[in-house]
């Protein structure tokens, strides 16, 4: 900044010690005077600055603007404004920018003290987002919870309803059945269920060692909480696959009692039930296989709910183990059961069942 001679010096170095970037003008808004902040600013000299008025270097304020600010100034000790600077580059710096009117050497002048707000507003933005983002979230879990509970509440009649359909082979219903079907699927699929592995995905297989005492071939356990449910699939199972031997559980006591005498390959598992729900049901027969050194069975986990996350992390490790969202269809449930007894037919060299 170059300095007049005759200019006070106290003046100059309270206008360079300032941190933000003072542009002084006259009334008419022609810039007299500016800061090493405000070269810095607008990446001009304070000779280039003088050559220039208020609305050339801040964007949109122009001679109504001005009369406006002088006007308030006439009661108020300040104006605040929010504008872009300009760079000779036409380069846009949001600022915050703060007027007031001084008196120097007798004649009224106006001091525009102007702030970069470039990473205030970036951060704000960021916050913003977060909060959005937060925000969607929280929208996003009650949609899920609301929807799951829905779905519940509809699952065991739709099923019913399903079960009926197919048994009589009414083909005029079932094509309108299982479009809702798929469409609550699809529903509760929506990103909260994007890690459960579903029946019919591609999958690896882990052969147990040689010291596992096979489980009992062509054996299958149903567990449900729901009688209707509960004889659809066993009807199912019967009539398509007419070679299993297919017992029955009401909740998870009963299914580790009967677990325990007939050690089942397979087992089809509600998790929502009364006395041992299906998680607890899970790892308590886990826990026997450990104890008594008997093969894990397979699990499918037929369940409305959103599966637990031990349960997830049991399909995702253990890959023989599979979820299937109710209601499920006669063919879906089925092929679940065919793709994992056949894959133990397989892979598992038979000797006599345990006794």
């Amino acid at each position: 900044m170059t300095e007049n001679p005759g200019d006070d010096s106290r003046y100059y170095v309270l206008l360079q010690g300032l941190y933000e970037s003072i542009l002084i003008t006259d009334l008419q808004g022609r810039i007299v005077d500016a800061n090493i902040r405000a070269e810095e600013l607008f990446q001009l000299s304070t000779e280039a600055l003088r050559e220039r008025a208020i609305g050339d270097v801040v964007s949109g304020f122009d001679e109504g603007i001005l009369h406006n600010v002088t006007e308030s100034l006439a009661t108020q000790k300040h104006v605040m404004i929010e504008a872009s600077c300009v760079r000779p580059d036409g380069t846009l710096l949001p600022a915050e920018i703060a007027v007031n009117r001084i008196e120097l050497k007798n004649e009224a002048q106006l001091c525009f003290s102007m702030r970069d707000v470039t990473a205030r507003n970036e951060t704000a933005h960021q916050l913003e987002k977060a909060q959005e983002d937060i925000l969607n979230m929280e929208k996003t879990k009650t949609r899920l919870e609301t929807i799951t509970t829905l779905a519940h509440e509809i699952n065991n009649p739709l099923q019913s309803l399903l079960g009926m359909v197919e048994a009589d082979r009414s083909v005029r219903y079932t094509a309108p059945l299982n479009r809702i079907v798929a469409v609550m699927q699809e529903m509760r699929r929506e990103e909260e269920l994007k890690r459960v592995k579903y029946a019919g995905e591609s999958y690896r297989f882990e052969i147990p060692a040689p010291d596992i005492i096979r489980s009992r071939p062509k054996n299958v356990l149903i567990v449900d909480d729901e009688p209707t449910l509960l004889k659809f699939f066993e009807y199912v199972l019967q009539h398509d696959l007419p070679d299993l031997s297919v017992d029955c559980a009401s909740d998870g006591g009963e299914a580790i009692a009967s677990f325990h005498i007939k050690h089942h390959s397979l087992i089809i598992l509600d998790i929502a039930m009364p006395v041992m729900n299906g998680e607890e049901a899970f790892h308590e027969i886990k826990r026997i296989c450990k104890e008594k050194k008997w093969e894990m069975p397979a699990v499918i986990f037929c369940t409305g709910y959103t599966p637990p996350d031990s349960i997830r992390e049991a399909i995702a490790k253990e890959n023989i183990h599979c979820y299937l969202p109710k209601p499920v269809t006669k063919d879906t449930l089925i092929n679940a059961v065919k793709n994992r007894l056949e894959f133990l037919d397989l892979t598992h060299p038979r000797s006599e069942p345990p006794q």
